[in-house]
């Protein structure tokens, strides 16, 4: 059975590939899938040895050259991404630990390569949606998975993501799971069909158990953001108090006591062998950077012990459990801030497309996409902050899908008529003085005889 399936994934990989360049956006698609799912851990034999993701990406960007050349856009993301890879291999030529930093810095700019075709290729409505169920099905999958295998064994056993991929960690699929939580809603949302609404009901539910199942703290933390954050921007508060609550309850009075007493010791992190151990390495990756403050001790510095001696005696080499800090750590200042400003033009572009889409029916879709993106994104920020997560493809692809419908959101205002003044229009405006009216000199009325 297992070589079947293996046979029947290549396969199907295979004959995709004439589509992918015929059509370089089915290419996006197919690689986005083997990326984020990683359907090959799944098999084994010829499935599972087979570079996917560098011969789908390799037909894909022959397709763009070939069949629909369209030109990369230079929006804030796109740039921000192009300085960001350019510090990434600054970084990598002053690392510490070199043949480990070259392979991890081969493995980004192929990610890096394919974010810039995405953002050339998603160009209307259909491709985002397109693009944007790949994303959810890809996470879910696992998280539907999880929350079955959850209520089957009482919540007793943690959850997993496939093994040799970004997401194996039970800590890096919760925080996967909590980031695709307000996607798969707003898919469900827009969905015309009442069986898709339903099933992305009962998959987001599942979804929830998966996350509660992999015992991680930083998630449970980024769940918590999330719901206050929807809580405060939603409009019917007392339901969305009963409703979301009503699940969360039901979902944690679900799990075992072990979990609790696990979600509980948030509080008493003193005392807690894992937290003190994130703790040193924290201050180990501040230490590496403040020594190296331009380029960091490049990929792997806080991983290997070596170096981790070199700046924290005593101290145990292990993942730095903070996107923040392993950025910083690994890549210096100048990378931590280009990359955190790219999740400011993220959340500024959703805002854009809120703000400017606000009450326009045909774009609502937009509307409730910017909504739910930065709940997204909130998730990733906070859930992230204690999980090592800072170079998924999945999160850039986001950013990047979030620019393009800015982007489209921009083309049909201005077919709408409904554009906004640029910078320089709103700078000429604050030039120009306010003209008041001359008053004019009055007569002298002369005395009548």
């Amino acid at each position: 059975f297992d070589a079947v399936r293996s046979l029947f994934l290549t396969v199907l990989i295979m004959a995709l590939l004439p589509s992918a360049f015929i059509t370089p956006f089915i290419g996006v698609l197919v690689w986005s899938w083997v990326s984020f799912m990683s359907p090959h851990r799944l098999v084994w034999g010829i499935g599972d040895s087979l570079p996917w993701a560098l011969i789908v990406g390799s037909v894909g960007i022959a397709g763009w050259l070939v069949s629909e050349r369209r030109r990369i856009p230079m929006d804030a993301t796109t740039v921000l991404l192009a300085l960001l890879a350019v510090l990434f291999t600054i970084s990598t030529y002053y690392s510490l630990v070199p043949d480990l930093a070259w392979v991890k810095w081969q493995a980004i700019m192929k990610e890096f390569v394919f974010f810039f075709i995405t953002a050339a290729l998603v160009t209307n409505r259909v491709r985002v949606h397109a693009l944007m169920w790949i994303m959810v099905i890809s996470i879910s999958y696992y998280g539907i998975k999880g929350g079955i295998f959850t209520l089957i064994t009482g919540g007793s056993y943690r959850v997993y993501g496939p093994d040799l991929s970004e997401i194996s960690d039970n800590n890096q699929l919760a925080a996967a799971l909590v980031m695709v939580l307000p996607l798969m809603n707003y898919l469900g949302r827009q969905s015309k069909s009442e069986v898709l609404r339903l099933g992305s009901r009962f998959s987001m539910g599942f979804c929830l158990l998966s996350i509660l199942a992999s015992y991680s703290r930083g998630a449970f933390i980024a769940l918590a953001a999330m719901v206050l954050w929807l809580w405060r921007h939603t409009r019917h508060k007392l339901i969305s108090v009963v409703v979301i609550g009503g699940t969360l309850a039901a979902a944690v009075t679900f799990m075992p006591s072990d979990w609790v007493a696990r979600m509980s010791s948030i509080q008493d992190y003193q005392q807690d062998a894992s937290a003190e151990g994130r703790l040193q390495i924290w201050e180990t990756a501040i230490k590496i950077a403040v020594a190296r403050p331009l380029t960091g001790g490049g990929f792997y510095a806080p991983y290997t012990q070596s170096v981790v001696d070199q700046y924290s005696p005593g101290v145990q080499a292990r993942a730095v459990h903070s996107i923040w800090l392993e950025v910083l750590g690994e890549n210096g200042f100048p990378a931590l801030f280009v990359w955190t400003a790219l999740l400011l033009i993220g959340l500024t572009n959703c805002r854009f497309i809120i703000r400017r889409t606000k009450d326009i029916p045909e774009l609502r879709w937009a509307n409730d996409l910017g909504h739910m993106s930065i709940v997204a994104l909130l998730g990733y920020a906070v859930g992230g902050s204690f999980l090592s997560l800072p170079y998924w493809d999945f999160y850039y692809t986001l950013l990047v899908l979030i620019a393009c419908v800015r982007r489209i959101t921009a083309q049909e205002l201005a077919l709408m008529g409904k554009t906004e003044p640029t910078f320089a229009d709103r700078l000429k405006l604050a030039r120009v003085k306010p003209t008041l009216p001359v008053p004019q000199p009055q007569m002298a009325m002369r005395p009548t005889k």
